[in-house]
């Protein structure tokens, strides 16, 4: 096999295994496989067990797969060939809540007897990162200090149509704060932007609990909010949004409530 052949292999396994097939991963697993999982406590060794531990387990999770990159690695081996994986995997729950995780897998292939197997399968996922670090994550509790991170908080996913004529698929508590753009909108969530078809009024009136109004070009997600001061709004990634004097009353009381009513699990 070419270093292409286990570059394309380790694609259609990996597809399938976010598919919820994992016969063809397991079937290629080595007997004596090492598999190391992302959470701390996941390592299995033997096919044996891992074949068992998989068959055991039940879910009803669903796995989007994005932006997906292989790399190979040289060796100096002919029996070995190292793949790494980059992408974005979003979990669905039954619920329809989701979680966006940014993950990296690496696969140690050898051959055996003229067939590939999988000696090595270590999952890992990536931190996000912050351009003032180069190895620690320093800043990283400042940066992220009340956010919701991938693959520790989910939400419901709500649904918008995008100006390319996309459908986009976010999780609430991954947006920030909605733009006004004409009579389309702007919106801002952690990592991204989005333009959509919807104008604020419409994306006010949908979705009249999870966003508020404070300004005729803003929607903010109050979860995002970190100070309120005459006459402006700064939000929790430092971008300030300016609050008309005539509604500044309004909007300090109803941030209030809000924050009221998810200290106290009512919701709002």
């Amino acid at each position: 096999m070419t270093i292409q052949d286990f570059v394309s292999l380790s694609g259609e396994i990996l597809t399938q295994y976010y598919d919820n097939n994992i016969t063809p991963f397991l079937d290629a697993c080595h007997e004596d496989i090492l598999w190391i999982g992302p959470a701390e406590k996941q390592v299995i060794r033997t096919k044996k067990v891992l074949v068992n531990t998989f068959l055991s387990e039940q879910h009803e999770l669903k796995f989007v797969l994005h932006d997906l990159v292989i790399t190979p690695l040289a060796t100096t081996s002919n029996r070995v060939v190292e793949i790494i994986m980059f992408f974005m995997v979003d979990t669905i729950w039954p619920d329809n809540s989701m979680n966006r995780v940014n993950q990296r897998i690496h696969l140690s292939w050898i051959m055996n007897n003229g067939v590939p197997q999988i000696r090595l399968c270590h999952i890992s996922n990536a931190i996000s990162y912050d351009e003032r670090d180069t190895i620690y994550p320093v800043h990283y509790d400042s940066k992220f200090r009340g956010m919701p991170l991938a693959g520790v908080s989910r939400s419901e996913r709500l649904s918008f149509k995008g100006t390319d004529k996309s459908l986009l698929f976010l999780n609430r508590n991954q947006i920030l704060y909605i733009e006004s753009h004409g009579r389309h909108s702007n919106i801002h969530t952690i990592s991204d932007s989005y333009e959509i078809t919807e104008s604020l009024l419409s994306l006010e009136k949908r979705f009249p609990d999870y966003f508020l109004r404070c300004h005729q070009s803003y929607l903010i997600n109050p979860d995002f909010a970190s100070s309120i001061e005459r006459f402006k709004l700064t939000m929790s990634d430092g971008f300030v949004i300016p609050i008309p004097e005539k509604k500044y009353t309004q909007v300090k009381r109803l941030l209030l409530d809000f924050i009221n009513a998810r200290s106290s699990g009512t919701g709002i």
